[in-house]
């Protein structure tokens, strides 16, 4: 038989055993509610684990559980926000609709204006309609998600929700029969599998080595991978597949290999390995003596400033990141490229990064002054991984990250420092961001700017709460762009 044939069968048979258990391990462990250390014991008797296996299961659903309880805090949040702009928006727009009938009730109907009142109070009424639905919905799926929280209740669809419900499309979904789509869906749940490695066992893992002629040798002598060579860190795994000698508790000479952790992954062209290893984090190689960076997630781009010790900013630029229309893939790609070129300008310049301590509702929110579009182009996978991303890649590369309250620091910037210096109204709340890094003193807002202010307007208020009236009142006041235009000439 064909060797890679073999490796194939092999890697899908441990597969589908693994995803087994893992939904079996599931089952016990989080709808009975089983100990793990009871857990671990049947496991191992019933289906002859080694305990390294039975972490490697568990480690997998711990982090799939993880994740999910993860993403159901940030929706309780983003659907929290989509229900309190929605009720607003039913407000004003009721207020609107009362208005309309009554200047309808006040036009006879056989007069020419008549019909097209009545047109205009139609789709008012269709539109609050929608809203209401909408809002229902929402408010349903944040019960769910709520009551969910509160039982503890954790729910996972192995192989996908996408792919489960592709089922009831055959046709839509280019499925010859429910047999053409159950063979895919069994496919799904066992495309994966991990194998935990240990410091104390050879060449990092009990289960799968990758000895010194760069094979993998899955379970020992049962099927080997030759000539494997990774395209990313090769060097750094060659290092950690030589021992060093090390103490054990009892104080007995040991020999010890670096650990390393393996996920087999099966995609369209096949199975892939990745490998995962403990490296040492370098030490942190920036500060605010110099000075601070401070970045501005914004849909479609970055924007960062470099300010001295004084906050006078230093450089101003944007670095691009499409957000609109993008997989998830190429989304996280480009985030990655943009991030690594201002945390090497950081290391270079030996300054700390600044960034916001973020709200996802809160930043869409701002985002709104801009339009709903602009708003809507910052999805929360991209809000996530922005902050995920600088802190991993931070991390990397020995920079220190400091995060800041965000509050106001649009405005703020836009009215103190844009014209003053030239920047761009997003260039300057990344100036703002940076100078939050050295906790000056909030600023007094400009009383002599060409903005207008609210009637009663008290100057002797704390600055935080001035700016809070100024943000409420120019909201309502001006168009973004206009007040934009209105400040760059207000020197």
């Amino acid at each position: 038989m064909n060797h890679n044939l073999t490796s194939e069968m092999y890697l899908s048979e441990y597969g589908r055993f693994f995803g087994m258990l893992e939904r079996k391990l599931f089952v016990q462990s989080h709808i009975k509610g089983m100990p793990t250390t009871s857990l671990k014991k049947s496991f191992s008797k019933q289906f002859g684990l080694t305990a390294r296996q039975f972490n490697s299961l568990r480690m997998q659903l711990d982090g799939k559980v993880s994740s999910i309880l993860e993403k159901r805090k940030f929706d309780i949040q983003q659907l929290e926000s989509k229900i309190e702009y929605l009720q607003k928006s039913i407000v004003k727009k009721t207020t609107q609709k009362d208005k309309l009938l009554q200047k309808l009730l006040r036009i006879p109907q056989t007069s020419p204006a008549f019909p097209k009142q009545h047109k205009k109070y139609r789709n008012m009424k269709f539109y609050l309609h929608q809203k209401k639905r909408r809002l229902r919905n929402i408010q349903h799926k944040l019960e769910k998600l709520k009551s969910d929280e509160l039982n503890h209740k954790i729910r996972i669809c192995f192989g996908s929700k996408k792919l489960f419900h592709k089922q009831f499309y055959l046709e839509e979904n280019k499925y010859k029969d429910h047999a053409q789509w159950k063979e895919k869906w069994l496919e799904s749940r066992s495309s994966q599998f991990l194998v935990v490695g240990s410091k104390d066992e050879t060449y990092g893992n009990q289960s799968a080595t990758y000895d010194l002629q760069n094979a993998i040798s899955k379970y020992g002598k049962y099927i080997t991978f030759p000539e494997v060579h990774f395209p990313y860190g090769q060097e750094v795994i060659d290092q950690a597949k030589i021992p060093y000698m090390g103490f054990t508790r009892n104080g007995k000479p040991q020999k010890y290999f670096s650990s390393i952790t393996y996920r087999f992954l099966k995609q369209k062209k096949g199975w892939y390995v990745n490998a995962t290893l403990e490296k040492e984090t370098p030490k942190i190689g920036t500060s605010n003596l110099n000075g601070l960076i401070g970045i501005d997630l914004n849909a479609g781009f970055l924007a960062i400033c470099e300010i001295d010790r004084f906050g006078n900013p230093i450089k101003s630029w944007t670095v691009d990141v499409p957000m609109y229309c993008r997989r998830k893939e190429q989304l996280q790609a480009s985030l990655s490229d943009a991030l690594k070129e201002i945390l090497a300008h950081a290391v270079s310049v030996q300054k700390d990064v600044v960034i916001e301590k973020l709200d996802f509702s809160q930043k869409k929110a701002s985002l709104r002054e801009m339009g709903t579009k602009y708003a809507r182009m910052l999805s929360g996978f991209a809000y996530s991984s922005f902050q995920q991303l600088i802190e991993s890649k931070a991390k990397k590369a020995g920079v220190r990250i400091r995060k800041v309250n965000p509050a106001y620091t649009s405005q703020i910037g836009q009215m103190k420092f844009m014209a003053r210096y030239g920047l761009s109204s997003h260039g300057s709340a990344a100036c703002m961001i940076a100078r939050r890094g050295y906790y000056f003193k909030t600023e007094k807002p400009k009383y002599d700017s060409v903005l207008s202010f609210p009637k009663k307007f008290d100057k002797q208020k704390a600055n935080f709460n001035n700016w809070r009236s100024l943000t409420r009142h120019w909201g309502k006041y001006y168009y973004f762009q206009d007040k934009i235009e209105l400040l760059k000439a207000d020197i």
